[in-house]
């Protein structure tokens, strides 16, 4: 008899409800979270790594030695900061000047990466510029 009591009272129901339906429904919300978090990270590499690699270029003697330079600033950036081998092959760079040579004073030079997220297959992308001083030579 006081086993068939216990099977009738409420007692210990919420917690079987909350386990029933509340759980799988943060299924979705941990997945979500996850997949951000990996976007959001490579977002802040392909900034920073714009930024960087555009501060090198500038900063370079000549044309030719901007280009050599960024394009291993590049590739360094991206194994230090722990970018996967598919990342890395799908890293492009793309330098937008308003003069030719891009080294030229008054001149501004943006500079997009982008690259695709291994986890989730998007595209990320970055930009940064800088507006070279007038009275470079």
């Amino acid at each position: 008899m006081k086993i068939w009591a216990r099977l009738k009272s409420d007692s210990g129901s919420a917690i079987v409800e909350f386990v029933a339906l509340a759980i799988p429904l943060f299924i979705p919300i941990f997945i979500y979270l996850n997949h951000f978090s990996s976007v959001s990270v490579n977002e802040e590499i392909a900034r920073s790594m714009a930024r960087e690699v555009l501060r090198v270029y500038v900063i370079s003697e000549d044309e030719s030695a901007a280009r050599n330079l960024s394009s291993q600033a590049t590739n360094l950036l991206a194994r230090q900061w722990k970018l996967t081998n598919s990342e890395v092959a799908s890293l492009r760079t793309q330098m937008d000047c308003t003069h030719n040579p891009c080294l030229s004073a008054k001149g501004r030079i943006k500079l997009t990466i982008s690259f695709t997220d291994e986890q989730t297959g998007r595209v990320v992308s970055a930009s940064a510029q800088e507006h070279l001083s007038p009275w470079l030579p």
